[in-house]
C-alpha cells in the first residue's frame, strides 16, 4: 500500500494547531507567556537555522524573530595631551589668562630674587647705618622696673627706638640705664605718690630737647633739624605689684579706704593721669605723622598691658585687682572710641589726621616668664587670723582651697617666654614692621601687617591662660560661675567623703596680728593733705624752685635720672622723727 504523505498545508495546520494547543496550556499554567513565547522563538530559530530550506521562516501567530548582532567595542581610552587639548579649545580666555598669569609671576620671582640678594648684600649696613645715625622715634614706658619692663626696654633699643622709661625707686634708674646702650633714659615716677606727676612730665620734656645716645661727649642738647616726638606710650603700670597689692581676701573684708584705695591709685589713677598728659604729645605733630606713615614708620599708638585673668574674668578673693583692671578696661576703650570719633569728625584738617593716626590697643597678659608666686602659703593662711570670726566661718575653707590648689597664682601652667611678650608689644608699637629678625620694611610686609592688623583688632592676648580666660568671658554667667566653682565643687565632695571634716579655722587663728602692722604704709591718705599744705602755703616758692631745677638740669650734663626727677621725703622724715621721738 503505498505511503500518502502529507502536504504543507496540512503540516502548516498541524503545527499551527499544536501551536495554539500549547500556549492554551501554558497560559492557563502559568502567567510568564513572554518568556515562553521568547523561548519558543529561540528554538524555532534553531529549527530553521539547521533544516532545510522547505521549513517556512516564521511561525504563523509568533511573528519574525532576529538575533540581536554584537554590541560594537568600547573606544580606546584619550590619553592626557588629548583631553588638555580639547579643553583647550573648548576654553581659549582661561587659557590666554593662565598663561599670562604663570609668565607674570614667573618675572615677579626672578625680579624679587634679585632685590632680595642685593638687600641681603646692601640692607643690614644701610639699615645700621640709619639706625645709628638719627633717631627721633620716642617710645615712653611706664613702669620700666616691672619684671617684664627691662626685656621691652632693651628690645625696644635694638630697634631703633628711643626709651623714655619710668621706674619707682631712685635706685632702679641707674640699674635700667647701665644695662642699655645710652638710648635710654630713666626717670623717677612712684605710682604711689601722685604728687610725683608734675616732676616726671616736667623731667620728660627736658629729655625730649637733649641730644641722643646720652653716653655721647659734647653738647647735651640736640639740634632743632633732630628733634624728637612721642611715638608710642606702653604702660606696665596696671600690673599687680607687690608693695601695693592687698592680701587675698574676701570683698567683704577688703579695706576700701586704705588698702582699695591705695591700689586703685597706683594701678588706675596714676596712668590715666599720665596717660592725659602725653596725649597731646601725640596729636600736636600732624605733619609728622604724615611723614611717619609715608616712610613707613607707621601709626602712633597707646599700649596698655592688662593681667588677663583680672581683665577678662576676676577670681574669688581678688576683688582689688579685677576691680582696678576692670576700671582701667573700660577707660582705655572709652578713650579709643573719644579718638575715632574725633578723628572721623574733624574731616582732612591737621586736627583730624593726627587723631585718625593713634590707635589704642589693649595687650591682655597671662602667665609669662618666672611666675612670681607672691606671699608664702603659710603667710598666707595667716592672714585668715585677720578675719572677723563670721568671715572665717564664711570664707576659710573656700580661701584654703584655693590656697591648697594654687589659684592665688592666678594661672597654673607653663608661663610663656618673656621674649613672646616683648615681641607682641614691639609689633603693636612698630604696626608689626620690626619683627625679631632685625629691621625689614617692604611693601608686602606692610600689606601683610595691615591685615593682620584688620583681624586681630585693638585687643590681644598672649601668655599662658590668657587665650582660655579670654574665650571663657565670652560664656554666659552662669556657665563661667559654674565652670569657676568646680574646684569648690571637688573640695566639699572630698571633704564629704572624709570620716573627720578638716578644721581649717583651728589651723590659722594662732596667727599673731604682727603682720598687719607693715601694711598701715600702703595708706595714702596721710600724706596727701600735707602735701596740699604746702602746695597752698608757698605755691611761688614751688614755681621758683622748679624753674631753679630746670636751669641746673640743662646744665649739669644729663648725669643720670634721678637728677630729673622728683622723690618724696617725707615719709622717711616722718619715720625717722618717730624713731628719734621715743630716743
Amino acid at each position: 500500500m503505498p505511503i500518502v504523505l502529507p502536504t504543507i498545508d496540512q503540516m502548516e495546520d498541524y503545527l499551527q494547531n499544536v501551536e495554539e494547543l500549547i500556549l492554551s496550556s501554558l497560559s492557563a499554567a502559568t502567567p510568564d507567556l513572554p518568556k515562553v513565547s521568547e523561548t519558543i522563538s529561540r528554538l524555532w530559530q534553531d529549527v530553521l537555522r539547521h533544516s532545510p530550506q522547505a521549513v517556512p521562516n516564521s511561525l504563523k501567530g509568533l511573528g519574525a524573530f532576529e538575533v540581536p548582532p554584537p554590541p560594537p567595542p568600547p573606544p580606546p581610552p584619550r590619553s592626557f595631551i588629548e583631553s588638555t587639548a580639547d579643553w583647550v579649545a573648548d576654553h581659549p580666555w582661561a587659557t590666554a589668562g593662565l598663561g599670562v598669569g604663570f609668565v607674570g609671576t614667573g618675572v615677579l620671582a626672578g625680579y624679587a630674587t634679585l632685590r632680595f640678594g642685593r638687600r641681603v648684600r646692601v640692607g643690614p649696613r644701610k639699615h645700621a647705618a640709619a639706625a645709628s645715625s638719627e633717631r627721633r622715634q620716642v617710645v615712653v614706658v611706664l613702669g620700666g622696673d616691672s619684671p617684664l619692663g627691662l626685656p621691652l626696654i632693651q628690645d625696644l633699643e635694638k630697634k631703633a627706638y628711643i626709651v623714655i622709661a619710668s621706674v619707682s625707686t631712685p635706685e632702679a634708674v641707674e640699674e635700667v640705664e647701665s644695662k642699655c646702650q645710652g638710648y635710654v633714659r630713666a626717670l623717677v615716677l612712684d605710682p604711689t605718690e601722685p604728687e610725683m606727676i608734675p616732676y616726671f612730665l616736667r623731667s620728660l620734656a627736658s629729655t625730649m630737647s637733649r641730644r641722643f645716645p646720652i653716653t655721647a661727649a659734647g653738647d647735651p642738647h640736640g639740634s632743632p633739624t633732630t628733634s624728637l616726638y612721642v611715638h608710642s606710650i606702653v604702660s606696665l603700670l596696671s600690673f599687680p605689684s607687690p608693695n601695693t597689692t592687698p592680701p587675698p581676701a574676701p570683698l567683704e573684708h577688703l579695706n576700701l579706704q586704705n588698702d582699695y584705695l591705695a591700689y586703685l591709685q597706683a594701678t588706675h589713677v596714676v596712668p590715666l593721669q599720665v596717660l592725659q598728659a602725653l596725649l597731646p604729645l601725640l596729636r600736636s605733630t600732624p605733619a609728622r605723622a604724615k611723614d611717619a606713615r609715608a616712610n613707613g614708620h607707621g601709626r602712633q599708638s597707646i599700649v596698655v598691658c592688662l593681667p588677663a585673668t583680672d581683665a577678662r574674668v576676676g577670681l574669688p578673693f581678688a576683688g582689688a585687682q579685677a576691680m582696678s583692671a576692670a576700671a582701667t578696661l573700660r577707660a582705655v576703650e572709652i578713650l579709643r572710641r573719644e579718638i575715632r570719633a574725633a578723628g572721623y569728625a574733624s574731616g582732612r584738617s591737621e586736627a583730624g589726621e593726627a587723631m585718625r593716626n593713634i590707635r589704642v590697643t589693649v595687650v591682655d597678659v597671662g602667665a609669662i616668664g618666672l611666675v612670681n608666686p607672691g606671699d608664702h602659703l603659710e603667710e598666707l593662711k595667716h592672714v585668715v587670723g585677720e578675719w572677723t570670726p563670721s568671715e572665717q566661718a564664711a570664707y576659710s575653707t573656700a580661701f584654703t582651697s584655693v590656697l591648697e590648689h594654687g589659684s592665688h597664682q592666678a594661672i597654673r601652667r607653663r608661663p610663656s617666654d618673656v621674649a613672646d611678650f616683648v615681641d607682641t608689644v614691639v609689633g603693636v608699637v612698630s604696626n608689626g614692621r620690626k619683627s625679631r629678625g632685625g629691621l625689614s620694611d617692604s611693601p608686602l610686609r606692610r600689606g601683610l601687617s595691615s591685615a593682620y592688623e584688620l583681624v586681630r583688632g585693638d585687643r590681644i592676648v598672649i601668655g599662658a591662660g590668657a587665650g582660655t580666660y579670654a574665650l571663657a568671658s565670652y560664656l554666659p554667667a552662669f556657665l563661667l560661675d559654674a565652670l569657676l566653682n568646680i574646684p569648690y565643687i571637688l573640695v566639699s565632695a572630698r571633704n564629704a567623703l572624709l570620716p573627720i571634716p578638716p578644721r581649717v579655722t583651728t589651723s590659722v587663728a594662732p596667727a599673731p596680728p604682727a603682720p598687719a602692722q607693715p601694711r598701715q604704709p600702703l595708706a595714702i591718705q596721710p600724706a596727701i593733705p600735707e602735701k596740699h599744705e604746702g602746695t597752698d602755703s608757698d605755691p611761688e616758692r614751688d614755681a621758683s624752685e622748679a624753674g631753679s631745677e630746670a636751669d641746673v638740669e640743662s646744665n649739669e650734663g644729663y648725669g643720670s635720672g634721678v637728677g630729673e626727677s622728683w622723690v618724696s621725703l617725707k615719709s622717711k622724715q616722718g619715720e625717722r622723727g618717730s624713731a628719734a621721738g621715743p630716743a
